[in-house]
């Protein structure tokens, strides 16, 4: 009996206006070399999609940006990747910034409207019908790319407004040629989950299997938003910071509807910091109400979780503390345990609590260079905390929020949760957070407790979201 074999695909969804700009420079001939176009797709894909991740915490940040290491390159893409970089920064697909010794190098995609106008310039070029040259495209049996149905671009009376919400859906063939970059990711993560510890491999297959969002709700969120923003927009900048947010939001969305079998979900350890990152992890708050019985869940989150680990780590200082670094530990613990620290930091500063969460960030994850006259305030109250905190920075600004992140990791992931797997709850984690079934609340409060006194002393304060 001959055996059956499955044709597996991969699914890719890029703006319209940056595809039609790339398939129309190629249709000219623009491209000097012999390529495959699965690697231009996968590059701009890999701008727009990590750029989300990287990016999350100012989603309308006006460009879509992500470093790509050369090294990382040549492994996904080949020797050849030069020359598809070459070709997509020459002809203005994408843009990167200037390249220094040792750093790697950032590479960004244009304003949308850019696209348009670099496209329409090339039709009168080159005498190009426009309305002719339009897809749905289709290459032999390997690709075919298709549009996105929108609906609401009904709603959007401005033709220039209306380009921003129109996607295709590219529908890819693997094969044995093209596997290593347009699966290696999920491969990869699947390699991680396979040989994690027992309760990270549980919650790794956990995740794939149930971790789902109402799609269609989802999508109508934010098309809703940017209908409603856009409409307000009185600028480009604002405009395009509107449309930076939405596909930001669109790409996180799209990667997790069918995303085990387009390979698009995420499991996997952030070597730096070894915080376990997923679709979720990179997910707007805005959105978790869509995730699929969400409405059955709890989500509960360590208050001040950030300031909280430092008082872990200055837990270390304190047996050869002098009296003086005493009293300030003393003095930062209770405000950090008992999640009043930003209120803390309100008296200090004279300024609101989210003020005084940014002004945190700043300080604490910042150069100890920048921002002196903000540091020279907390260095005021604080002089033997502020240098430890700038001890953490002295080789690599970096090194500080790293090493907050990895107690973090430590006592979520290696803490509560193999407690909570051991106890057949598996959860879903958000870094300093946990989401568990409702029915699981009260034993879920328990582990969390006894996990944190054991690193704190004390339990702090846990708050249900």
């Amino acid at each position: 009996m001959k055996k059956t074999t499955y044709k597996k695909y991969r699914i890719l969804y890029l703006p319209k206006v940056i595809l039609d700009n790339l398939l129309l420079k190629l249709h000219i001939g623009l491209a000097d070399f012999d390529y495959n176009i699965e690697i231009f797709l996968t590059i701009i894909n890999d701008i727009l999609t990590k750029s989300s991740i990287f990016n999350k915490q100012n989603e309308d940040y006006l460009y879509h940006f992500v470093p790509l290491d050369s090294r990382y390159l040549k492994v996904k893409y080949g020797n050849t990747y030069p020359d598809y970089i070459r070709f997509l920064v020459n002809q203005g697909i994408i843009w990167n910034d200037n390249y220094y010794v040792g750093k790697t190098t950032y590479y960004y995609l244009h304003q949308l409207d850019y696209y348009t106008i670099d496209s329409n310039k090339l039709y009168i070029l080159y005498n190009i019908n426009k309305e002719i040259s339009n897809p749905p495209y289709c290459f032999q049996d390997c690709i075919t790319i298709t549009p996105v149905s929108n609906e609401n671009n009904k709603e959007i009376s401005h033709q220039k407004n209306r380009i921003y919400n129109d996607w295709y859906r590219i529908k890819i063939l693997i094969d044995s040629k093209n596997k290593r970059y347009l699966t290696s990711g999920y491969e990869r993560d699947s390699v991680f989950i396979n040989n994690a510890p027992k309760h990270i491999k549980k919650m790794g297959g956990y995740f794939r299997k149930h971790f789902k969002l109402h799609h269609e709700e989802a999508l109508r969120f934010i098309e809703e938003q940017y209908n409603k923003n856009i409409g307000l927009a009185t600028t480009d900048d604002y405009r395009n910071r509107i449309t930076q947010k939405y596909t930001s939001r669109l790409s996180s969305i799209l990667a997790i509807d069918n995303g085990k079998n387009n390979k698009t979900l995420k499991f996997s350890k952030n070597k730096a910091n070894n915080r376990i990152d997923t679709n979720l992890t990179f997910l707007a708050s805005e959105l978790r109400q869509f995730i699929v019985g969400y409405e059955e869940m709890a989500h509960f989150d360590l208050k001040n979780s950030q300031p909280v680990m430092f008082t872990i780590l200055l837990k270390e200082h304190y047996k050869n503390a002098n009296t003086a670094l005493k009293l300030e530990i003393d003095d930062y613990y209770k405000h950090t345990t008992e999640g009043k620290w930003y209120e803390r930091l309100q008296k200090l500063y004279c300024n609101s609590r989210e003020e005084s969460k940014d002004l945190w960030m700043r300080m604490a994850y910042s150069e100890n260079k920048h921002f002196r006259k903000e540091k020279n305030v907390f260095k005021n109250f604080y002089p033997e905390i502020n240098a430890i905190l700038e001890s953490y920075k002295v080789k690599n600004h970096g090194d500080f929020s790293n090493k907050l992140t990895q107690i973090e990791s430590s006592v979520f992931i290696d803490g509560i949760c193999r407690e909570l797997v051991n106890q057949g709850i598996i959860p879903y984690t958000i870094h300093d957070s946990v989401i568990v079934p409702k029915k699981d609340k009260d034993k879920t409060l328990e582990i969390m407790g006894k996990v944190l006194k054991q690193h704190l002393g004390v339990i702090p304060v846990i708050s249900e979201e």
